[in-house]
């Protein structure tokens, strides 16, 4: 086995490794290439991913990515789990043809079901065109059957023993775990150079001497966004899989994989994918793009986008699958302007549009004592359309008619005091229940209107109270 160079893997807990900076110091330390986590189980997305990958690629690195498993001996989570570390792996910009991890670590379920599982996971890895990679620790064998899953699936093993927990330099080959004759790296330290950070040795090239290969898939989503109550998702999907498969689909689904909807499309002109990709095959003609209601079952939800090529006119059958994910769960609001008219009434005007919203046609503006955490009045109010929001925010449910306008009570005895807005659409008609709220940021009660002694104002009040105030100025009370 040949020594082609230490990689690090990196994740949330080094989100220094979004700096170029970062890997021109550990490429002057021998690293040649880094590993990103990417996801866990079949929720958890790491924030910095993408920022990770592109500084390494900045570097001239080779990059990887990895997915931390949670699914133990469950082969159809493993299919889930999968199906998110690709998703994601498209997004992130991991190119296709790079190494893609499945690293376990639970110290749980028996042998044979978690071998199943694995094998399962790294079958759809190899299959959306990564190269499938085992990482687990070497005092874990007795939890799965490497040769079974290299048998399976080719996937090359990766493997975790740590001679010290000291900070080290370099690995001390006396050590290195013999679980197999296939190798591939060995993690040796987590804390590489003393700075609590896992390193490894590759030996075989698999994570640092990649030779670059032609990119035969791929795919993107392009646009999610709503026109009115339709949620419409667009992109291209391409592949070499993709021969025979004369069907093309968008389905929709949670992130557990139950399906919401599905749509036959036709394939649309894409030259400018033709262009980027000239080894894909169909580049040319690989748009798609689909309209769906949007139900109360979405909202919440973190989608399931799939670009299907199939040989089953019914959409499932032999299928060829790019996924990509669109959140449900977003919200926006902006407090437009605030006033005190001499009517004794705070005026507030904003907008507020959430993905939640849906089914929630009971709309209310409410005002909060943020000190004393008490609400003081509440307000029914009608929608007010906002075409400028809805331009701003195509990708929230709702935002065309997100405007509000509303007027409480108001009187000296709030000046000064802490107080919120809070906006809310409801399902119920006094808004006490099924409701999503925005909390705007706690202002200090503005001051009641005052003439500036030379501008003169006239009204008409039924009756008049005044008061001399310790300053001078007089209040003056009408109705």
């Amino acid at each position: 086995m040949a020594n082609y160079g230490y990689v690090l893997d990196v994740s949330a807990f080094q989100p220094q490794a979004c700096y170029f900076n970062f890997w021109e110091k550990w490429e002057a330390r021998g690293v040649k290439g880094g590993i990103v986590k990417l996801t866990e189980s079949t929720w958890y997305v790491n924030e910095y991913a993408a920022g990770q990958i592109a500084a390494i690629k900045h570097e001239g690195l080779a990059v990887s990515g990895y997915h931390f498993s949670r699914f133990r001996g469950n082969s159809y989570q493993a299919v889930q789990e999968a199906n998110l570390a690709i998703a994601c792996a498209h997004q992130m910009g991991l190119p296709q043809g790079a190494p893609l991890v499945l690293d376990y670590e639970e110290r749980l379920g028996y042998r044979a079901s978690n071998t199943q599982a694995a094998i399962a996971f790294l079958k759809c890895i190899k299959a959306a065109g990564y190269v499938p990679v085992f990482y687990s620790y070497s005092g874990m064998a007795n939890l799965w059957d490497y040769s079974a899953i290299h048998q399976a699936t080719g996937a090359v093993l990766w493997i975790a023993a740590y001679p010290t927990m000291s900070g080290v330099t370099s690995p001390a080959m006396g050590y290195f775990p013999s679980i197999s004759d296939t190798t591939a790296a060995w993690q040796f330290t987590d804390n590489f150079f003393g700075e609590h950070i896992d390193g490894s040795i590759d030996l075989t090239g698999v994570f640092t001497g990649m030779a670059e290969q032609k990119i035969t898939s791929g795919g993107h989503l392009d646009d999610c966004h709503f026109e009115d109550d339709k949620l419409v998702v667009g992109g291209w999907f391409a592949s070499d899989k993709a021969n025979g498969k004369g069907n093309h689909y968008v389905i929709l689904t949670d992130d557990q994989g139950h399906e919401f909807a599905r749509q036959s499309v036709a394939l649309l002109p894409r030259p400018d994918v033709a262009k980027a990709f000239p080894d894909i095959p169909g580049a040319d003609q690989s748009g798609f793009a689909a309209k769906f209601d949007y139900t109360a079952g979405m909202a919440g939800k973190k989608l399931r986008v799939y670009f299907r090529y199939t040989d089953d006119p019914a959409g499932n059958g032999n299928a060829t699958d790019y996924v990509s994910m669109v959140d449900m769960t977003q919200s926006a609001a902006y407090l437009d302007n605030m006033s005190v008219s001499f009517g004794k009434q705070l005026h507030v005007a904003g907008w507020f549009a959430s993905d939640l919203s849906i089914g929630k046609l009971n709309r209310f503006v409410i005002l909060f004592d943020a000190a004393a955490n008490l609400e003081l009045q509440r307000v029914k109010v009608d929608p007010v359309d906002r075409p400028d929001v809805a331009k701003a925010q195509l990708g929230i449910y709702g935002s065309k008619q997100s405007g509000f306008n509303a007027a409480f009570d108001y009187d000296a005895s709030l000046v000064g005091h802490k107080l919120q807005i809070i906006a809310r659409y409801s399902g119920s008609k006094d808004g006490n229940s099924d409701y999503v709220d925005y909390w705007f940021e706690p202002f200090q009660g503005p001051s009641m209107p005052v003439l500036d002694g030379k501008t003169e104002q006239t009204f008409i009040a039924h009756n008049i109270h005044v008061d001399t105030q310790k300053d001078g100025t007089v209040l003056v009370t009408a109705k």
